[in-house]
């Protein structure tokens, strides 16, 4: 147990994160997620496995600062690890970015979670010594052993446990809930819930039954989060998500969800500027790094990631090794390119991507390629009963041009990358026609006649 006496060490060097682990750890404990046992309590199955544990710091998270994370991936002496031996099972919901097309899709959207979903499955008591860890709140007492009852973060199969659970919870409820069971459905994404509907009488019957829903397998659905105040009303004050509570009159607190920042008072997604690394010296992985920090699903800042992407290229082509230092003029140029990326706070995009009661929708693709790279864009036109025209970015996606040839540095031809446009496009629109279910008349576009014929 030489980590135990590693994180015993740590934790006495930092007293407030001492407490905040042991909190967490207590909480388990009086939450009956974890069971205190004799080290010499026989397991049910003569198998046991005790998991090495360690905490990590989430500044911005409104609810739980210092989470205590299992490690099921250390290997025992035997050489195996939990996870080495269990089944991960498959993805039973959608996608990412699925799910974000569909937000845009609604007039009014909710937002929330579920408070410590995988807690609230319970693991079978066979299982309970597969999950076994060891503590004490302090030094001077002596070690105990515990077992986590519950589905553990960190394990394998944990998130297909979890996420089962609530696609047989919407199958279980499809009679007396059908709004809340269709949504737990296609809308949740693990225990974050990203939905919408058209009319706020509906909303308000969805919001009672998502509660009564969740709530009758024991799961809580918290940090709610709206565009209209109406359906807000619906949810309890405890319920809500803090910010919005705190932001009623202002639009500067933004909900972060799915790794978006979304604003419920203007009903705008914003970018928010990444921490760079402190190095002097820029190297290709750091690089690799800041370029990893532009988040983007749904590709709305294309223009500006592929940039980076094409640099990245450029640096990949002269073979320089992870850790090289580039060239005066190559450190230069991303450093230009990190203080330009101060403006990304500037940007605001609609969420919604509709207009009330259209006489007209339609969905225009264009897709175009250079030298240096192609990309596909998707909008959605359409036109109000007094003849006002909304046209707005649903998705986009773009690709650096493959170099070609190794031995001879040689880029594909115009004519292939238009023609790798096109398909990106076609790509696109699939998947954002299967998301949403817009059975709508769609235009696509090209100026590149080879393309066309």
């Amino acid at each position: 147990m030489r980590w135990f006496s590693a994180l015993e060490r740590r934790l006495d060097g930092n007293p407030e994160q001492k407490s905040a682990y042991s909190e967490f750890i207590n909480e388990y404990y009086r939450l009956n997620h974890m069971r205190e046992i004799d080290d010499d309590e026989p397991s049910p199955n003569f198998k046991t496995y005790y998991l090495p544990h360690h905490g990590v710091e989430k500044v911005d998270s409104t609810t739980t600062k210092l989470r205590v994370v299992f490690d099921a991936s250390c290997e025992t002496d035997s050489g195996i690890s939990l996870n080495q031996a269990l089944m991960v099972g498959p993805v039973v919901q959608d996608d990412l970015l699925a799910i974000i097309l569909r937000f845009r899709m609604h007039r009014f959207v909710l937002v929330a979670d579920i408070e410590k979903m995988y807690r609230q499955i319970r693991i079978h008591y066979s299982d309970y010594p597969l999950q076994r860890i060891i503590w004490r709140n302090s030094s001077s007492q002596p070690l105990k052993t515990f077992e986590l009852t519950t589905v553990t973060y960190g394990t394998a199969s944990a998130p297909y446990l979890a996420t089962k659970c609530l696609q047989q919870l919407s199958k279980d409820g499809s009679k007396d809930f059908p709004l809340a069971a269709t949504v737990l459905a296609k809308d949740f994404y693990v225990d974050d819930m990203l939905t919408g509907i058209d009319d706020e009488q509906t909303g308000e019957l969805l919001c009672v039954q998502l509660l009564e829903l969740l709530q009758s397998a024991g799961f809580s659905l918290r940090k709610w989060s709206s565009n209209s105040s109406v359906l807000l009303g619906k949810i309890p004050t405890e319920l809500r998500d803090e910010r919005t509570t705190l932001a009623l009159d202002s639009n500067s607190t933004p909900i972060k969800t799915l790794g978006l920042q979304w604003h419920p008072i203007n009903d705008q997604f914003s970018y928010f500027v990444p921490e760079w690394s402190k190095e002097l010296t820029i190297t290709r992985r750091i690089v690799l790094s800041d370029t990893a920090r532009l988040y983007d699903p749904l590709g709305l800042i294309g223009p500006i990631v592929v940039i980076a992407n094409i640099f990245i290229q450029s640096l990949w082509r002269k073979s320089k090794n992870w850790d090289d230092q580039l060239d005066v003029t190559q450190q230069q140029y991303w450093k230009d390119f990190r203080h330009s990326l101060n403006d990304l706070a500037l940007i605001d995009i609609p969420r919604w991507v509709s207009s009330s009661s259209p006489t007209v929708t339609e969905i225009h693709g264009f897709c175009e390629a250079s030298e240096k790279a192609y990309g596909a864009c998707i909008f959605l036109r359409t036109v109000s009963s007094d003849g006002n025209i909304f046209v707005s970015l649903i998705a986009a996606k773009s690709k650096v041009a493959p170099l070609g040839d190794s031995k001879k540095q040689r880029r594909l031809s115009l004519p292939r990358l238009e023609l790798s446009s096109a398909m990106l496009l076609s790509h696109l629109y699939h998947k954002v026609n299967i998301s949403t279910s817009l059975n709508v008349k769609a235009l696509f576009w090209t100026d590149s006649m080879i393309t066309l014929h």
